[in-house]
């Protein structure tokens, strides 16, 4: 019987220390960086994406294999790594807005407390900032405080939140008028701006949505195999061995039931801290709205099952099987390189909410130590897949039902 693989395995041709965090920095920029191109404009978009070519060339040096007559493997070399470039960065550059929805009002916003003649204090909502050449501009001015949306007075435990969700909500997504009461300079006025289609928050907003994600993770995955074969490793510097594969499917179950059991024990601290600084309006907001984004790819269960299977493996494959390692390289620790891949792997789910970022980081961590406990990266992948597959199930059915929509974005009192 072949002995399982250990973290010593990693260490096998490990790159040098400046060479691991160049890795690791080409790895995670092209993960985070090349689906928010589409904000940039065609020159900075080219100049973006010329730079990464640049990078990732002097990562692979095709041209010592050329130099060495090795024409063919320089050649190939420099094709997988465009494919991996143009898959990664295809979104950015093909895929219009769909990481990057435009804002619906285009303004900015505060909680502030005021007090009536004879009235408790009550919080309202007071703009601190209006988009210039987006649909409140001319409109809405900063300092005007929203007393009501549509005729509809605006919460006054958590009025930012609910203003949030009603412009969000407005005409069903589509086009409308939105009619404002607000107080500005002392006077009541009402205020009409014509907005264009809400767009979901995150990664979520629009029908292809999941195309671009599942192009972009085979896209990394030849990246981070190629740097892997330029440092003389394999997969089994990744944990990944063909010896006990039935196996791995097995211990998924145990690993997914960790998760889980991770995912409630993290959520408790969060839920009191997000009591404590007023966030729990707002992270209910963000969660909802994700969801509502997932639901409405419309996508079946069993697609997107398939979906989360090639996506789970391609952030395993990077935030642990490839980016711990390296992480090890520079810190000298274990421990430490899991806790740092974890808070990049939760930052890079702000869009959920903030403290979704903290919930995200010791999912993350979870598995990183669950990996380098037994340096097999197949069993994490199936588990992330199943959660995910999971949760879009019950998103689903809440959806069907009708609870999705009747879910409290406000905190009880």
């Amino acid at each position: 019987m072949r002995a399982c693989p250990t973290p010593i395995s990693s260490s096998k041709n490990a790159p040098s220390r400046p060479r691991a965090l160049a890795e690791a920095a080409l790895v995670l920029v092209t993960v985070f960086i090349p689906g928010n191109l589409a904000v940039l404009g065609m020159v900075p978009r080219l100049v973006v994406t010329l730079l990464l070519a640049a990078w990732g060339l002097l990562l692979l040096r095709p041209w010592t294999d050329w130099r060495s007559g090795q024409r063919l493997r320089a050649v190939g070399c420099v094709l997988l790594f465009g494919l991996a470039l143009g898959a990664s960065s295809a979104v950015g550059w093909f895929g219009g807005d769909a990481f990057v929805p435009p804002p619906r009002l285009g303004v900015r916003h505060t909680s502030v407390s005021v007090e009536g003649e004879g009235q408790a204090a009550r919080k309202v909502v007071e703009l601190n900032h209006v988009a210039p050449g987006l649909p409140a501009d001319g409109r809405l001015e900063v300092g005007d405080r929203i007393l009501a949306v549509d005729g509809k007075p605006l919460s006054s435990s958590d009025p930012e939140v609910e203003f949030q969700e009603r412009i969000r909500e407005a005409g069903g997504g589509a086009s409308t008028e939105l009619r404002f009461t607000v107080e500005r300079k002392g006077e009541t006025r009402e205020v009409t701006v014509a907005v264009g289609p809400a767009r979901n928050a995150g990664p979520f907003n629009k029908s292809d949505s999941m195309l671009w994600l599942c192009l972009r993770a085979i896209g990394v995955c030849i990246l981070v195999g190629l740097l892997l074969w330029r440092d003389g490793q394999g997969p089994a510097q990744l944990g990944l061995v063909r010896a006990g594969l039935g196996r791995e499917f097995l211990i998924a179950f145990p690993v997914l039931l960790g998760a889980y059991a991770a995912n409630i024990v993290a959520s408790i601290p969060i839920a009191v801290i997000g009591k404590l600084l007023n966030l729990t309006g707002k992270e209910l907001l963000a969660r909802k709205e994700m969801a509502t984004g997932l639901v409405e790819l419309g996508l079946s269960v069993p697609v997107f099952a398939a979906a989360m299977v090639l996506v789970a493996s391609f952030e395993e494959l990077t935030f642990r099987g490839f980016l711990i390692p390296r992480m090890k390289v520079l810190l000298g620790n274990w421990s430490a390189a899991v806790l740092l891949s974890a808070a990049i792997f939760g930052v890079g789910h702000v869009y959920e909410g903030s403290l979704a970022v903290v919930q995200i980081s010791v999912l993350g961590a979870y598995f990183g130590f669950v990996f380098i406990r037994r340096f097999r990266l197949p069993s994490v992948m199936l588990a992330h897949a199943a959660l995910n597959t999971i949760s879009f199930t019950l998103m689903l059915w809440l959806q069907r039902s009708g609870w999705l929509e009747k879910l409290p974005t406000q905190p009880p009192p």
